[in-house]
C-alpha cells in the first residue's frame, strides 16, 4: 500500500502490466521527467507510482525504478481486515469486474488519506472501462488522464459527467514505436502540468466566492445572461449548463459534491423531454441532489413549451402531425399541448413538494421560451396558461416553499431581475457550508454490498464489465447487474421468478403488491384490458411504440420498485431503434421485451415477413442493442433457434412462449396440450443454456393459464426458473373477480 511521507503526494499511473508493461514504464518516466522539469513553487514533491491492474495469470513483480503497486496489493484494498484476497478467476469479464471495483476502492481511499495528486492510465477498450470508473469518481479538479484507444468514439459511457481526459494514442497500445512515443510523451507531459498547475493554484489565495449554478438553452439565453451579469456584479460565481440532459446530471453532481453552493433552474426543458420522449431527456433524478443538498433555489420553466428531436426524419410517427419547427438539420422541436405541460407541472410538483428548504418558482406569464412569442412558431397563450395554472394549483406553498408569477416574457430583463431578487432574498436565509472536496460516491442506490461479500465461485454472483457494454450507462448496467443478483438469490433458495403485463397502472400497482419480479408493459396489455384479444396488438390499430410510451405516464408513477420493462415493437420501420431505446431508458424504464413479435405469425405471412426484411432477425438485433446499453433483456422465443439467436445476442431473460393464452372471454381456443408445453418448453431452456448457462428462462402463454399450470410445467421441467404471465395475470383475475362480485350482488335476498 502506499502512503503519504511528509510532505510528498504521489500521481498513479495505472495500467494492466501483464500485457502492457513497456508502455506503462515509458508513461512514468514522461510523467517523472516533466514534473522534475517543471517549476513546483510548492513545498511538496511528487512521487510516480505505477499500480497495476492486471487480470490475466501473468504476475508482475516491479516496473524498473519506479515504486510499484501489485494488483494483489490493489485487490487487497476492496477487503476488510483479515480476509485474502481471492485469486481472480478465468472468466476475463468477471475478472475485470472485480478488479474495476478493486481499483476504485484503492483510488478513493488514496484520496481521502490525502496522498494523491492525479491519475493517468492507459489501456484499450477493456482497459479504458476498467480504469475510467475509478477514475470519474475522483472530484473535479483532480487531474485524471487515460490515454486510450476510444478516445474519438462513443466515450459518454468512459466519462459521464466528470472532467476525465481522454487521450487518443492514435496507434493500439502495444509497444513502443515512433507514433506511440509521441502521443504518450505528450499526455505524460499534458498530465504533469496539470498536476503542477494545481499544486501552484491550490498554494495561491482562495477564491471563496458563493457559486450558482444556471440551466440554459438557446431559447433562454437572453434571460440567462441578464441574470448572470447581475450575480457576477453582486459578487457571486456562475456555472452555465447547457440543458441537454447530460448538462442537467452535470450541474446536480456538482452541487452533491459541494462545489455549487446555489441554483437558478430557468431551464427545465429536460422534463419535457422526459415525459413525452425526446432526445434530451432528464432522468427520474431531476432536482434530487439540489434538494437533498437544502442549497437555495430558483426555478423556472424555460424551453418547457418543446421536446427536442433529431433530424426531422427521427421524429417518432405518431408525433408527425404535430406542431415541428426546425432548428437546424440535426434538431427539431415540437410543441408541447397543454396535457403534456400539465404532466410537466406534476413532475415538478411532485418533487418540490418533498422540499424543506428555501425554493422559490418564478413563473413567466407571458412566454417561456423565444419561440412562446407573438409573431412565433410555439405562441400558444393557452398551453403556457396551463402550465403555470397547473404548477401554481399543485405546489404546496409555505414560508419555505413560494410561487410567484410575473406579467413578463421569460426573457424581458425584467423577469430576470425578479429572478435575481428571489435568489438574493432566499441567500439571505442560507446559512449552510459545503465542502468542494468532497468525495463524489458513484451510483450510492447501487452499491449497499461490500465488494467484500462478493462471491466469484458459481453461486450465482453475477459481474460486468464496461467493456462488454460498450453503449451502456454505468449506472443502468449497476441497476441491471442488482436486478439479476436478486433473481439469482431467488433462484438459489427455490423460489420461482414471477414476471407479469401490465396494461393499466391499477394492474402495476396490485402486480407489485403481490411480490411479482418484474412488471412489462406492451400495446397488448391495453388492448386485453380493453375486452379486446390479445393479437390486437399485432394488427394495425395502433402504434405500438408509441402505445408504450404514453403507458409509461399511467404505470411508472405507481410502481415504486419493482422493475418496469418496454415492450419493443423492433420491426417498426419508422423508428430509429438506438434512439428510441435511448428514449426508453431516460423515461424510467429498466429494460425491453419484444413485443408486438412476429414470432406469434407463422406460414406465408411469416415468411414474407421475414424475406421482406421485417423478421424476427430485427427483435434479435434490438435485444443485442439494449443488451449493450446494459438494460435488462427478457425476450420472447418461440422456438429452440430462436432462443438461440437471442442468447447469443445477450438475453438476460429468456421466455418461452406457447403461443395466445388460453381460458377466458377471449382467450385462444387452439393451443399445445400442457404436456406438449413442457416438452417445448424444456427445448428453448436447453438450446438457451447451450449459449449461456447462467441465463433465466421462464414459460409463458398457450395452455399455461394459472398457478396450477405453470407449477404442472416446471416441475417437470429442468433450468426453467418461473412464469411470466400476461393475460393470465391481470385479464383472467379481472374477469373471475367482477363477474364474481356481480353475481354475489345479484344474489342478495330482498324482502
Amino acid at each position: 500500500m502506499v502512503s503519504r511521507v511528509d510532505n510528498t503526494l504521489q500521481v498513479f499511473c495505472v495500467g494492466t502490466a501483464d500485457t502492457k508493461l513497456e508502455e506503462l514504464r515509458f508513461l512514468s518516466e514522461s510523467v517523472r521527467s516533466n514534473l522534475n522539469n517543471f517549476s513546483i513553487s510548492s513545498s511538496s514533491t511528487v512521487e510516480v507510482i505505477v499500480v497495476d491492474v492486471s487480470t490475466g495469470q501473468k504476475e508482475t513483480e516491479n516496473c524498473g525504478d519506479f515504486k510499484f503497486v501489485s494488483r494483489n496489493d490493489v485487490l487487497s484494498c476492496s477487503f476488510v481486515s483479515g480476509e485474502q484476497s481471492p485469486n481472480l478467476p478465468d472468466d476475463r469479464g468477471v475478472a475485470i469486474s472485480i478488479m474495476s471495483k478493486a481499483i476504485e476502492h484503492f483510488i478513493q481511499k488514496a484520496h481521502r488519506d490525502g496522498v494523491l495528486a492525479g491519475a493517468i492510465g492507459l489501456g484499450g477498450s477493456g482497459g479504458t472501462s476498467l480504469i475510467s470508473y475509478a477514475f470519474r469518481s475522483l472530484p473535479v479538479g483532480m487531474p485524471k488522464v487515460i490515454v486510450s484507444t476510444v478516445a474519438s468514439g462513443q466515450t459518454e459511457s468512459y466519462i459521464g459527467t466528470s472532467d476525465l481526459t481522454l487521450f487518443p494514442s492514435v496507434v493500439d497500445i502495444c509497444g513502443i514505436n515512433s507514433i506511440s512515443k509521441v502521443t504518450l510523451s505528450n499526455a505524460g507531459a499534458a498530465f504533469a502540468g496539470m498536476v503542477i498547475g494545481r499544486l501552484q493554484a491550490s498554494s495561491s489565495t482562495k477564491d471563496d466566492k458563493f457559486t450558482v449554478g444556471i440551466t440554459m438553452f438557446g431559447v433562454t439565453t437572453p434571460c440567462v445572461n441578464a441574470v448572470k451579469e447581475r450575480l457576477l456584479k453582486e459578487g457571486y460565481e456562475t456555472l452555465i449548463f447547457h440543458a441537454t440532459g447530460v448538462g442537467g446530471r452535470a450541474m446536480e453532481d456538482l452541487v452533491k459534491a459541494g462545489f455549487i453552493q446555489g441554483v437558478l433552474d430557468i431551464t427545465t426543458t429536460e422534463v419535457a423531454d422526459h415525459i413525452v420522449g425526446g432526445v434530451m431527456a432528464c432522468d427520474t433524478s431531476r432536482f434530487d441532489s439540489i434538494i437533498e443538498k437544502k442549497i437555495p433555489l430558483v426555478l423556472s420553466v424555460g424551453a418547457l413549451d418543446m421536446v427536442n428531436f433529431g433530424a426531422i426524419s427521427t421524429i417518432p410517427s405518431n408525433f408527425q402531425h404535430r406542431k415541428i419547427y426546425k432548428h437546424n438539420e440535426q434538431v427539431s422541436l415540437m410543441r408541447t399541448t397543454s396535457d403534456e405541460n400539465k404532466k410537466f407541472a406534476a413532475f415538478i410538483a411532485n418533487k418540490l413538494n418533498k422540499s424543506s428548504s428555501n425554493i422559490c418558482v418564478c413563473l413567466p406569464e407571458n412566454g417561456i421560451s423565444a419561440l412562446d412569442a407573438p409573431g412565433k412558431p410555439f405562441f400558444d397563450p393557452e398551453a403556457t396558461g396551463d402550465l403555470i395554472d397547473e404548477l401554481q394549483r399543485l405546489i404546496q406553498t409555505n414560508e419555505e416553499r413560494q410561487v410567484k408569477v410575473f406579467p413578463y416574457h421569460i426573457n424581458n430583463p425584467e423577469f430576470a431581475k425578479e429572478v435575481v431578487d428571489s435568489f438574493l432574498e432566499i441567500c439571505k436565509k442560507f446559512e449552510g457550508t459545503s465542502d468542494p472536496q468532497a468525495f463524489v460516491e458513484p451510483s450510492p442506490d447501487f452499491q449497499e454490498a461490500s465488494f467484500s461479500k462478493m462471491n466469484t465461485s458459481s453461486h450465482g454472483t453475477i459481474f460486468y464489465s464496461l467493456s462488454d457494454f460498450p453503449n451502456a450507462k454505468p449506472e443502468t448496467l449497476q441497476r441491471t447487474q442488482l436486478i439479476l443478483q436478486q433473481l439469482k438469490d431467488q433462484i438459489r433458495v427455490g423460489k420461482p421468478i414471477i414476471g407479469a403485463g401490465a396494461g393499466t397502472g391499477i394492474s402495476a400497482k396490485f402486480e407489485e403488491a403481490g411480490g411479482v419480479d418484474m412488471i412489462v408493459l406492451y400495446n397488448s396489455g391495453r388492448f386485453r384490458m380493453a375486452g379486446r384479444g390479445s393479437l390486437a396488438g399485432l394488427l394495425p390499430f395502433a402504434d405500438a411504440n408509441a402505445v408504450v410510451v404514453d403507458m409509461a405516464n399511467e404505470v411508472l408513477p405507481v410502481v415504486k420498485k419493482v422493475p418496469v420493462l418496454a415492450g419493443v415493437c423492433a420491426t417498426d420501420p419508422f423508428r430509429r431503434m438506438d434512439y428510441f431505446l435511448k428514449q426508453l431508458e431516460s423515461i424510467g424504464f429498466y429494460g425491453v421485451q419484444n413485443f408486438p413479435t412476429v414470432g406469434l405469425f407463422d406460414g406465408n405471412f411469416r415468411q414474407n415477413l421475414e424475406e421482406t426484411g421485417m423478421g424476427y432477425g430485427l427483435e434479435v438485433a434490438m435485444i443485442g442493442q439494449a443488451h449493450k446499453m446494459g438494460l435488462l433483456t427478457t425476450p420472447y422465443a418461440f422456438n429452440p433457434d430462436e432462443a438461440v439467436e437471442m442468447a447469443s445476442a445477450g438475453a438476460d431473460v429468456i421466455v418461452a412462449h406457447m403461443g395466445l393464452t388460453t381460458s377466458g372471454s377471449i382467450g385462444a381456443k387452439t393451443s399445445l396440450s400442457i404436456e406438449e408445453s413442457v416438452v417445448h418448453v424444456q427445448a428453448i431452456a436447453d438450446a438457451a443454456h447451450r449459449i449461456n448457462p447462467d441465463a433465466i428462462v421462464l414459460c409463458h402463454g398457450g395452455p399455461i393459464s394459472g398457478p396450477q399450470e405453470a407449477e404442472f410445467v416446471l416441475k417437470r421441467t429442468n433450468g426453467v426458473h418461473g412464469f411470466y404471465g400476461a393475460s393470465s395475470m391481470e385479464r383472467l383475475p379481472v374477469e373471475q373477480a367482477i363477474k364474481l362480485t356481480v353475481q354475489q350482488y345479484k344474489s342478495i335476498a330482498m324482502n
